[in-house]
């Protein structure tokens, strides 16, 4: 009688010890982590909060390029599996560009200084070219309108326009075809041939900045023959449109 009692007595610890285990650590349960990429502090704490999770600020870096104090990276990863309550560690797109100096391109060809200004996070932007022999070499930078010397502090991603060498010769430039590039894709085209990016209208004349945008016209158009650093006028519209319109935008 008293060994049946004790063994139900064993028993009923053993469930009960196990129900214990399986509800403290949430046994069998598991949640997937949000993609929190590109989500604004007001966004991340709602989700956290909905999903039963918590979050850690870990560290901030700076892309010009994304919304500021907006999630760049986060661990882990998005649609991990974890538990309950976990705490995810998020990177922040930081609201104070930080600062770069200016590198010693005077004298370089341009597409080698176009890559080494990019290479510091900065932004190649008009052209300017005036007299000298040294064709298609960078003879000063401007920031802001400004001349700026090698090493000079500026905000990463700014924009440096340059001033070139025309060659003393006259030299002219081959106006290439833009049609169905995105605008990002014809600002290089148009580097690549000494030109330079003008008015950016879309389909109701409005003037935007998506690079996502697909350009459907242009001005001048080509064939033709213009002075080096001339800007380019495109059309652009949306990928979507330009796809439903076959050829693009007439």
């Amino acid at each position: 009688m008293h060994a049946a009692v004790y063994l139900g007595i064993i028993i009923l610890l053993f469930v009960g010890v196990n129900f214990y285990l399986q509800y403290y650590t949430n046994h069998g349960q598991s949640l997937t982590v949000p993609d929190f990429g590109g989500m604004s502090m007001e966004e991340v704490e709602r989700t956290c909060e909905d999903k039963k999770l918590r979050f850690t600020i870990k560290d901030s870096s700076f892309e010009a390029s994304k919304p500021k104090l907006t999630v760049l990276e986060q661990n882990p990863r998005p649609y991990a599996k974890v538990k309950e309550n976990r705490r995810i560690y998020l990177t922040l797109n930081s609201d104070k560009p930080p600062k770069v100096s200016l590198p010693n391109i005077k004298d370089v060809n341009f597409r080698a200084a176009s890559r080494i200004l990019e290479s510091y996070g900065l932004k190649v932007g008009q052209l300017e070219y005036i007299p000298d022999v040294a064709l298609n070499a960078v003879l000063n930078l401007k920031y802001k309108g400004n001349i700026v010397e090698a090493g000079a502090f500026v905000d990463k991603g700014s924009t440096i326009d340059l001033v070139l060498g025309d060659g003393a010769r006259g030299e002219r430039a081959e106006v290439p075809s833009l049609t169905g590039l995105t605008l990002d894709e014809g600002i290089i085209v148009l580097r690549g041939n000494y030109l330079v990016l003008g008015r950016v209208m879309a389909e109701d004349g409005m003037i935007v900045d998506s690079s996502a945008f697909i350009i459907y016209k242009q001005n001048p158009a080509p064939p033709g023959i213009i002075s080096p650093g001339e800007p380019v006028n495109v059309y652009v519209t949306s990928p979507s449109r330009y796809k439903e319109s076959g050829k693009g935008i007439e």
